[in-house]
């Protein structure tokens, strides 16, 4: 492999762990955010803050299953 080459494929490689990272932080924080401000909205205590959060949880994990078997689903093709 050239010098180039690997450095282009440690470029993607990079690309990708912050993707994965971003793709996973947005939802948590989303839902911590929308849950404190229903919870402060309604006045019921941290109940839909874990609620919120859980889902962000969940959400996040899609979007590493989704973004993991498309990057399989990639290298398999080539």
């Amino acid at each position: 492999m050239t010098p180039k080459k690997r450095k282009g494929h440690v470029l993607e490689n990079l690309s990708l762990l912050s993707y994965i990272g971003i793709s996973m932080v947005v939802p948590i924080i989303g839902g911590l955010y929308i849950g404190k401000w229903v919870d402060d909205k309604f006045g019921t205590g941290p109940m839909f803050l874990f609620v919120f959060i859980i889902i962000g949880v969940v959400v996040a994990f899609m979007n590493l299953f989704k973004v993991a078997t498309k990057d399989v689903e990639k290298r398999q093709r080539k």
